[in-house]
């Protein structure tokens, strides 16, 4: 017989629940960051000098993990 491991959110200690939130937060952040850096790789250099960045700076930027601020 297979066992199922169930809990609820109540289970969870108090301090580990009111992490979640942080935890979602953080996650966000990370696809936001990426899903920026890629979209800033795809501009060209006359968007680039409309916004005022350099191709040094996008590259450098563009080539960022997720989790680096």
């Amino acid at each position: 017989m297979q066992n199922v491991l169930r809990f609820s959110i109540s289970a969870v200690e108090p301090c580990t629940a009111r992490a979640w939130p942080s935890v979602i937060s953080t996650l966000a952040l990370w696809c936001e960051r990426n899903r920026s850096r890629r979209a800033l790789a795809l501009l060209d250099d006359r968007v680039l000098a409309d916004i005022g960045i350099s191709r040094a700076e996008q590259w450098r930027e563009s080539r960022k993990r997720f989790w680096q601020a």
